[in-house]
């Protein structure tokens, strides 16, 4: 069977990209670790996204990366692609397909996203639906949103909130809120952490270094273990 993962590399393997799309090629790194506070498990994660404009007001982002968590010992690979549409000049419309490969298990993400800048205030909201490669449940709905603020001194400074939801059959349904603070510092190097409290009343503190190349990327990345670290 082939995994989503896979699937999703071939894909953005043949997709055509006109030459002039390399001009306006960008790109972020995200190096994370996070520490459940309750019981004491590590979870590490590499990840990076690439977007380019190919057709207009059309632009397409792909994410790809890693993440290791402790308490099972297995790692988790996951791809995904967004087709973005820019609705106005501070307004995003997506369509995201995210395949990804947790403890053992693979999983498919499809979904619909929107981001909205307001001056130094940006919101990320989501929907989409989680379904298993090879049926036997953990079908459901995964949804949220995130918002950030910038301040201080050329609004270098940061703040941060957003909760996340997945009702999904079979298992538990999950739910996280999360504040934070960013810095951004010089050369596209962005730190930001995080403390987050999830429905099982456990507290999960995150770090992350980020690295933007040109301009970015527009939409946040959808793995489940990004909004999920206590899993």
């Amino acid at each position: 069977m082939i995994r989503p993962v896979s699937l999703l590399a071939l894909c953005a393997a043949l997709l055509p990209l006109p030459a002039t799309a390399q001009d306006v090629l960008s790109a972020e790194l995200e190096l994370g670790l996070a520490r459940n506070m309750d019981t004491e498990v590590n979870f590490k994660r590499v990840e990076g996204s690439f977007m380019t404009n190919f057709a207009g007001r059309y632009n397409l982002q792909l994410d790809f990366g890693m993440s290791k968590y402790e308490a099972n010992g297995s790692t988790s690979p996951f791809m995904a692609l967004h087709l973005v549409y820019e609705a106005g000049p501070h307004t995003d419309l997506g369509l995201f397909l995210s395949g990804e490969d947790r403890l053992g298990l693979s999983y498919s993400l499809l979904g619909v996203e929107i981001a909205h800048s307001i001056g130094a205030l940006e919101l990320q909201g989501y929907a989409g639906i989680q379904d298993r490669v090879d049926s036997g449940g953990f079908n459901g709905d995964i949804y949220g949103f995130d918002l950030s603020y910038d301040f201080g001194p050329s609004q270098q400074w940061g703040l941060l909130f957003g909760t996340h939801m997945a009702d999904i059959q079979a298992a538990p349904d999950r739910d996280t809120v999360y504040l934070g603070l960013s810095k951004r510092l010089a050369n596209g190097i962005e730190l930001e952490t995080r403390v987050s409290q999830h429905d099982t009343n456990e507290t999960v503190i995150s770090v992350a270094a980020h690295i933007k190349l040109g301009d970015g990327v527009r939409f946040n990345r959808r793995d489940f273990f990004q909004n999920f670290p206590d899993y």
